[in-house]
């Protein structure tokens, strides 16, 4: 195995050139035995050959990977930087003549416990095999030491026990960086949705790449290859991969003209880059096709109910991503707050199991669902109160859902016990840190003054993101969550974790979407460009504004809605119309919830048929009076079980029907359990519209403020060539808050010229779902005439009515036969029947 004539690790410090210190290492080229120490498990399992130019490692077959059972060693002394912190980097690079991979790390020996420098995990580094060219790769191990007046007495460890075959370990520096090195390679690569580049466009291939490690996993999903695919990227310094399952294409665009003037390949792959946002309204052949992404928020359920509506509603309906709550073990309790304070990365939670959680995200992907995690990065649950009692004492006394233990600033973890040094504190005390100082989120006692990223949210040990070790371990529960198949993620209190600790945590994977919780402000671009995108509720507070508080008489004007935050642009924004945050005690018409009723539905249908946003995300939530209320379930000794949405072999969920009126009726407000606002009428239908329609310019408006309609009446006309839609709407009444405009009635459309061709439509903002529709009939149905104008339709008040020239129905009368039963069955055995069918897939590739 070949190794190059000097190292080379320039590119890889992530260090500038002029704070990098001196070589620390003796014998950094393997010139003799004297630098280096060996250790074999077993006499005899691998021989060593010094060449000056690297050590030539020859394995004797066994049964035996285990990497530290074969290391070569070399004891060093580090400076910990006295007042400040100190920060190094030991760098490997290596040739292998077969695929393998070895590991490496700075560790404290023997003397205690072989701990490795930093708290960190110890450096992968995977060697493709150089059976068709340089088969060399480097890697670096960054930790920090510090701060301390005494100093750090370790060891370099080479682990080679994984070897196969005849290697050579080339290279090795440890330098010391006088400034905090930035976080090499770690620019986000994002899912682009554009057709693959070719040549002929200017993009250049770098290389082409196909073997086991870009095939499936063994969950039998892609997003370990994808993986894969981006370390090869970032090692050939390219910017843009193309992956197909078995291949990965690596290529170097620089510029987004040049990506799309490329993205012509008709063959089908996934392509990510730095070139691109996430969620971008375009795709398809140079960027052509209109994506219109919906999402929804599925609050609380659980995994089984999750895959059944993945398969019955979600992917028949184009709903191309459901968020779920957050999926590590958590604290006892039956508030829905319990799921935001984890006790460690166990996939146990109140939701279900880690198999329920595998077997969930098979199905969603397969019915074209993808999953979007709500992830906690920034902290812990605070501890029990037997663990306060505790004191210092390096004790765990709580218990979590699953059984685990967990204290104060510590938690248990598959990675071993994890303790109050990986938490924020503050003046040395490692059991205390400042907080984050309620009403106004403020942060006076953090260093610096103000950096709220340092301290406790609501008393939650906040993690200490800027160590190594603890992105480390945050960035492998990230892993374990993207070799299951999760693509996307919503990331909680994301706003109190500072920009370039979060970018190098979750930009050594691939995302199809990162967005953040987000409450007000203008984020900073560098967030933006490092992290990704947004929760914006300012967008559908604004639709509320317009539906349901401001004077009727400038509807027109409120409707103008083209944004939601002022600091954040459509294109970076995920809008809700509401979420899990927005509770109140009784309808009210300032907070979008189901306790409005149609009020709140004609928003919600408002939010997918107005054409200004990129992104829209649904929410599924249930009943509650107490605004610390979890799901309906039952409840003892703190383990409070959710009731199923889907009951026994039901078919449809039980859910709260469509509302009648605003607010919710006495008999209405009786109903407790899922409320499943998303599968209320005309939802299904208007995501139909909403992928037609979205971003289309409007070419013509009807309101009273234009003179052309009636008050409260509100209509508008989108064209783009032959594509035609219409939407129109009446404000409510809401019974809680008398107005002096009253009752407006419904709104008969016959005789207004809508642009769209003569026939009959359906308005899909009546149609429950997509799912099985024959394309003959419409629960509500528009007529147009020869001369263009409609003949019948009407727009009920505190409604809407959406057609698009796609929606023209049918006047066939050859049998109809539903497609769906397949899937349908499948989505009916999917918890018995889908691990066993993964496990035959994963076999399969294997054996591959």
């Amino acid at each position: 195995a070949a190794c190059p004539a000097s190292e080379s690790f320039n590119d890889i410090w992530g260090c500038p050139s002029e704070s990098l210190g001196p070589e620390l290492l003796r014998d950094t080229a393997f010139a003799s035995r004297n630098a280096w120490g060996s250790y074999l498990k077993d006499t005899g399992i691998a021989s060593f050959s010094f060449t000056g130019n690297g050590v030539v490692v020859e394995p004797i077959a066994d049964q035996d990977d285990t990497p530290w059972h074969v290391q070569l060693t070399q004891p060093i002394v580090l400076d910990q930087g006295g007042e400040d912190y100190a920060y190094y980097a030991l760098c490997v690079q290596a040739s292998s003549q077969e695929a393998g991979s070895l590991q490496f790390a700075v560790d404290a020996d023997g003397a205690l416990n072989f701990a490795v420098a930093g708290g960190g995990l110890r450096q992968q580094l995977r060697l493709r095999g150089n059976g068709d060219g340089d088969g060399s790769a480097a890697g670096c191990f960054q930790f920090r030491l510090g701060p301390s007046m005494y100093e750090y007495q370790g060891r370099v460890a080479l682990d080679l026990g994984a070897f196969v075959d005849r290697s050579e370990v080339c290279h090795v520096s440890l330098r010391r960086c006088a400034v905090r090195p930035a976080a090499a390679g770690l620019t986000p690569l994002r899912r682009c949705y554009l057709a693959a580049p070719e040549v002929a466009g200017g993009c250049q291939q770098l290389e082409v790449q196909t073997g086991a490690i870009f095939e499936l996993n063994q969950h039998g999903q892609e997003t370990t290859g994808k993986r894969e695919c981006l370390q090869e990227t970032r090692r050939l310094k390219g910017d843009t991969f193309a992956y197909s399952i078995g291949r990965c294409e690596i290529w170097k665009c620089q510029r987004r003209a040049v990506l799309l003037e490329s993205a012509t390949s008709t063959e089908s792959k996934e392509v990510f880059s730095q070139l691109c946002e996430y969620d971008e309204p375009v795709a398809g052949p140079r960027g052509q096709e209109r994506r219109s992404p919906v999402y929804v928020q599925l609050w609380e359920w659980n995994y089984v109910d999750i895959a059944k509506e993945c398969a019955r509603y979600l992917g028949p309906n184009g709903i191309g991503a459901v968020q779920i709550s957050p999926v590590t073990e958590h604290i006892l309790g039956s508030e829905w707050y319990t799921k935001y304070q984890p006790i460690g990365f166990g996939l146990h939670s109140r939701s279900g199991s880690a198999q329920q959680l595998a077997e969930m995200i098979a199905t969603c992907r397969a019915a074209g669902v993808q999953i979007m995690v709500d992830v906690i990065l920034n902290h812990i649950a605070a501890p029990c109160p037997a663990a306060l009692q505790a004191g210092y004492t390096a004790v765990m006394p709580c218990v979590g859902w699953a059984g685990s233990n967990y204290g104060n600033r510590r938690i248990n973890s598959e990675d071993g016990w994890k303790g109050p040094e990986l938490f924020h504190n503050i003046l040395g005390n490692l059991m205390g840190n400042c907080p984050v100082e309620e009403p106004d989120f403020t942060c006076p006692q953090s260093e610096p003054p103000g950096d709220c990223t340092k301290c406790d949210f609501k008393g939650l040990p906040d993690w200490n993101t800027g160590l190594q070790s603890t992105r480390d371990m945050l960035a492998k529960h990230l892993m374990e969550l993207h070799d299951l198949g999760v693509t996307m993620l919503r990331i909680d209190a994301a706003s109190y974790i500072s920009s370039e600790d979060l970018a190098a945590i979750i930009n050594q994977l691939p995302w199809d979407l990162v967005h953040q919780e987000w409450w007000g402000g203008t984020p900073a671009e560098t967030r933006s460009e490092a992290v990704g995108h947004y929760r914006d509720q300012k967008y559908g507070l604004k639709i509320a504004n317009a539906l349901g508080v401001g004077d009727v008489k400038y509807m027109a004007e409120l409707l103008n809605i083209t944004r939601g935050l002022d600091g954040i642009a459509p294109e970076r924004a995920v809008y809700p119309l509401t979420f899990h945050d927005a509770r109140t005690y009784e309808a009210d018409r300032f907070v979008p919830t189901y306790k409005n009723g149609l009020e709140f539905h004609q928003q919600q249908k408002f939010l997918l048929a107005w054409p200004h946003s990129m992104a829209v995300r649904l929410f599924a939530g249930y009943t509650f009076t107490n605004m610390d209320a979890g799901p309906p379930g039952n409840c003892g000794n703190g383990q409070c079980q959710p009731y199923p949405v889907y009951l026994f072999e039901d078919e449809e969920p039980r859910c709260m029907p469509t509302p009648t009126q605003s607010p919710l009726s006495e008999q209405e407000k009786t109903y407790e359990g899922y409320v499943c606002e998303h599968r209320w009428e005309g939802v299904g239908g208007l995501v139909n519209f909403r992928q037609a329609c979205r971003g289309l310019p409007i070419s013509a408006r009807w309101s009273s403020q234009d003179s052309n309609a009636d008050l409260g009446h509100f209509a508008v006309r989108l064209t783009d060539g032959q594509q035609q839609c219409f939407v129109a709407l009446v404000r409510g009444d809401n019974k809680k808050f008398p107005n002096y405009w009253g009752d407006l009635g419904d709104w008969r459309l016959a005789g207004m010229t809508t642009g769209l061709p003569p026939g009959r439509y359906c308005d899909l903002a009546s149609l429950s779902t997509q799912r099985c529709w024959d394309r003959r009939r419409c629960p509500r149905e528009v007529l147009i005439g020869e001369d263009g104008m409609v003949v019948t339709g009407v727009v009920p008040q505190g409604d809407l009515l959406a057609i698009h020239t796609g929606a023209r129905l049918s006047d066939s009368i050859d049998p109809f036969v539903c497609n769906e039963d397949i899937v349908q069955e499948m989505s009916q055995s999917q918890s018995c029947c889908l691990h066993v069918v993964l496990l035959i897939i994963a076999s399969l590739w294997s054996i591959k």
